[in-house]
């Protein structure tokens, strides 16, 4: 399983530097053509919003497993050492949830924009296709702000049957 999971992660992460790699030289040869050889591509700037979009939710994604997304830990510190835990993990089961909803909402979008047989203006790509990065990621950070709530919970509860076992 964890071989799997390494794998994801290194598609993931391909993804995501080729995809920033990729839009900053179409940038660069769209500003070269246009005010250098005074032609522009017009399907550019339609292309370029799709791949930010891209970017944003695999980012996203990746930061949901580092949990390196910003939180208010004001609360958090306050609070005892166990119940730090159950809060943390209340927080990434609430994420989670509020990820599975847009997943949902997505998915009924996504067959909409199918059914309706869409495209792009400039690009004529089916606009289904446009959106599924949204789909994909949002049930992606859902399953690891699962994962991570479910940890912090099962941290909480290990260190709860350690301090019972000191005390006897």
């Amino acid at each position: 399983m964890q071989k799997i999971i390494h794998t994801i992660d290194r598609i993931e992460h391909f993804v995501l530097v080729w995809t920033i790699l990729g839009l900053a030289l179409f940038g660069f040869f769209q500003v070269f053509t246009r005010y250098g050889l005074n032609y522009s591509f017009s399907w550019f700037e339609e292309l370029g919003r799709y791949l930010v979009v891209l970017i944003a939710f695999l980012g996203a994604g990746i930061g949901a497993k580092k949990g390196t997304h910003f939180s208010m830990d004001l609360i958090v510190g306050i609070l005892a050492q166990p119940y730090q835990q159950y809060l943390q993990g209340l927080t990434g089961i609430i994420s989670s949830a509020f990820f599975f909803l847009v997943s949902f909402y997505s998915w009924k979008f996504i067959a909409r924009m199918y059914n309706f047989g869409a495209t792009s203006s400039t690009m004529g790509i089916r606009m289904y296709i446009v959106y599924l990065p949204i789909l994909v990621f949002s049930v992606v950070m859902g399953v690891r702000f699962l994962i991570t709530g479910i940890g912090f919970i099962k941290k909480a509860r290990d260190g709860k049957e350690k301090a019972a076992g000191k005390g006897v």
